[in-house]
């Protein structure tokens, strides 16, 4: 039997997280490497970032020509955030962000505290990751609102700003 027929959730859950997440496996192990390499190439540095832009918007625009880049954003913002890291030399910090928490574990004291801030979830479909709502609830005591939304992903304000208003 197809092991997706007995969880739905295998797709999203398990097979699009191995297309997906190299980029953290390099930036939790080797940032400094993969870093340097992105600070001294504009244009390697602009398609790292782009490709995660185009992927992490709609797992669909990864077989487009032009990665559906324009569909959601403006080359003007797209280029605005690249010259952001480019300018600021500031995509190994970033990337370190990934080696010093993932390096941790799970484990950590902080990990398993609750909040209980009142907290509003907004789950948008074309994250990289599921997050069911029982999940939220064990983190956030107090969650006011989990509202699962039409469109977006990653980059969600940028992508659907209304529907974030």
């Amino acid at each position: 039997m197809d092991i997706k027929g007995l969880f739905p959730c295998m797709e999203k859950m398990v097979v699009e997280s191995i297309k997906e997440s190299g980029y953290m496996h390099i930036q939790a192990t080797k940032p400094d490497t993969v870093g340097r390499g992105l600070n001294d190439s504009p244009v390697g540095l602009a398609a790292y970032i782009l490709e995660k832009f185009s992927t992490w918007t709609n797992r669909d625009f990864r077989n487009l020509q032009d990665g559906g880049l324009t569909r959601k954003f403006s080359l003007d913002d797209l280029l605005t955030n690249v010259m952001i890291y480019w300018m600021s030399g500031c995509i190994i910090p970033s990337m370190r962000f990934y080696k010093e928490n993932f390096s941790k574990g799970l484990d950590e004291p902080h990990a398993k505290m609750p909040v209980y801030v009142p907290t509003g979830f907004a789950c948008f479909p074309n994250e990289l990751m599921h997050t069911p709502k029982l999940w939220v609830k064990q983190k956030y005591r107090k969650l006011l609102t989990f509202t699962p939304m039409a469109r977006g992903g990653h980059f969600a304000a940028m992508e659907e700003p209304q529907l974030m208003a």
